[in-house]
């Protein structure tokens, strides 16, 4: 009776047993209350010149007001978030209690999860805190965010989390044997790097990255906003004279100014991804892949090789010239496409045209196809040419169209007609090019699609993770028996166009059935 009493005491009190943020929590949650604030109001602020507008009708004064209050009740909000916020760690789950006006309680189970990360700011460094962040299947956002827990724990939580803890210790019995056991589970807790970038590697990265593309928006926004005050203020420099006075075509100091801007971007987008990902590292830790990097917000990334559900090696338009690759890792996802403000991918930067090899040592026994001494990929077959010769029709029909329509209301001149003619010509390339990039390949039940325009993507996927095959088809399609493939992914769809009707039905039914008999193996 007494044990039995002393049990429900010792229940009782882990029932209770609930830990708080440190307080330097305040500082990573204030931060992350600024930048969701900005990015969700950043098109409102940029659309139809409301910014304009508001520094019109503002002096400097009352903007400074005006954000000070804002940053105000920012901090009060954020202040009752984080004294309202608990969290307890139990058998086999975490149970986290927050709200702001509403108190919610939200229980992961270890599970669920696919993803852990451990991310340190610099500010956090200091105090030995850390960041802790779990992912679960078909959530937009991270599930259950921990900012400001002692390193320590973080990493206790991971390792049972990933089923770590379950290694067993050395066993007392020999000195000889003892050293093994201990030598095979500090392998087994470090784990075997599988790649680390350079400074140079990342830099190439944030140059072929798409990143340079919205740096260069924000600053044609801005300059476009407020080119009116831009022209006042260098109006009244001195140097802006002068240049103005020594240039017979000022068009030439523009044009050297925008290419000036474009090569600042694209150094700014070098050196953010150098921030982003300082120091990454890749490591095989067995059942488990361990991505660490960054300078500024050390990030260390663990996921489950069973939960990977498809990987994509892709490269930009600049990449391809500086033979640049990345891979980003897929997990179950309800989005399609990767938003702001959603949760990371898993990205492994920098990768040479050598380093694509490291798909199956990602994931065994995915290989990436061959290819060519040319560097053109020779593992793929083309979709059906049927695929270029329908749009040329269509933007062909289009352009003769609005061509009448321009020499009608401009004039029957030469150069009103070569005008219409050379875009056109750049359209039916671009189809050209479109069409050559898409290909598909089957290799070992695992699926390889092709696709982009001027950059390429690969994605790869095993057939059992297909949930659903659907096979479309237009009334032209039906006339010469072509068919689009729609394969749905955990991680989202795949399309296939213009494929044989015999080879769509074919890998749609080789998919249900992958699908349906690993199903019924791991049943």
């Amino acid at each position: 009776m007494t044990d039995q009493t002393e049990s429900l005491k010792s229940e009782s009190a882990e029932v209770t047993d609930w830990e708080r943020l440190a307080p330097m929590a305040l500082v990573f949650m204030l931060l992350a209350t600024i930048q969701k604030f900005v990015r969700e109001n950043l098109f409102l602020f940029a659309g139809a010149g409301f910014g304009v507008a508001v520094f019109d009708f503002l002096d400097a004064w009352k903007l400074a007001l005006l954000a000070f209050a804002l940053f105000l009740i920012g901090l009060v909000s954020t202040m009752i978030y984080h004294r309202r916020f608990r969290f307890r760690i139990e058998d086999d789950a975490v149970r986290v209690r927050r709200g702001l006006l509403e108190k919610k309680e939200l229980r992961v189970r270890f599970a669920r999860v696919q993803s852990v990360q451990i991310g340190q700011p610099f500010y956090f460094k200091p105090f030995d805190l850390v960041r802790f962040t779990l992912e679960t299947p078909g959530g937009q956002q991270s599930e259950v965010e921990l900012p400001g827990i002692p390193k320590a724990l973080a990493e206790s939580m991971r390792d049972r989390i990933i089923g770590l803890q379950d290694v067993p210790p050395p066993v007392k019995e020999h000195h000889d044997d003892q050293i093994e056991q201990e030598d095979q589970r500090q392998n087994h807790l470090i784990g075997s790097s599988l790649y680390s970038a350079s400074a140079w590697q990342l830099f190439r990265h944030g140059l072929s990255s798409n990143q340079i593309w919205l740096l260069a928006g924000v600053a044609a926004w801005f300059f476009g906003s407020f080119s009116e005050r831009i022209g006042d203020w260098a109006s009244d420099q001195g140097w802006f004279n002068w240049v103005t006075s020594h240039f017979d075509q000022l068009w030439l100091f523009a044009g050297g100014a925008v290419l000036a801007g474009l090569a600042f971007l694209l150094a700014l987008s070098g050196l953010l991804a150098i921030v982003r990902f300082y120091g990454f590292r890749l490591s095989d830790r067995g059942d488990r892949l361990v991505g660490v990097g960054g300078l500024l917000d050390q990030r260390e990334q663990t996921v489950k090789r069973e939960k990977i559900t498809g990987l994509t090696v892709k490269q930009s338009a600049l990449g391809r010239l500086l033979r640049c690759w990345q891979i980003v890792i897929r997990q179950t996802s309800s989005i399609e496409v990767d938003m702001p403000g959603q949760k990371k991918s898993f990205i492994v930067p920098g990768l040479y045209d050598r380093d694509r090899a490291l798909v199956s040592d990602l994931v065994p026994n995915w290989t990436f196809p061959g290819q060519d001494d040319n560097g053109d990929d020779n593992g793929y077959q083309a979709i059906h040419h049927r695929f270029r010769r329908v749009f040329w029709k269509r933007s062909c029909a289009v352009a003769i169209a609005l061509i009448g329509l321009w020499v009608w209301r401009i004039g029957s001149g030469l150069l009103e007609v070569l005008l219409p003619l050379t875009v056109l010509l750049v359209i039916l390339a671009g189809i050209h090019i479109r069409w050559r990039q898409w290909g598909w390949s089957i290799r070992d039940h695992q699926l390889w699609v092709r696709q982009g325009f001027l950059g390429r993507s690969h994605d790869v996927f095993d057939l059992d993770r297909v949930q659903q095959a659907q096979i479309r088809q237009s009334r032209y399609q039906r006339r010469h028996e072509l068919a689009n493939l729609v394969l749905v992914l955990p991680q989202g769809p795949v399309t296939v166009p213009y494929l044989s009707l015999d080879d769509a039905a074919n890998l749609a039914n080789q998919a249900i059935y992958a699908a349906e008999t690993s199903s019924m193996h791991r049943v």
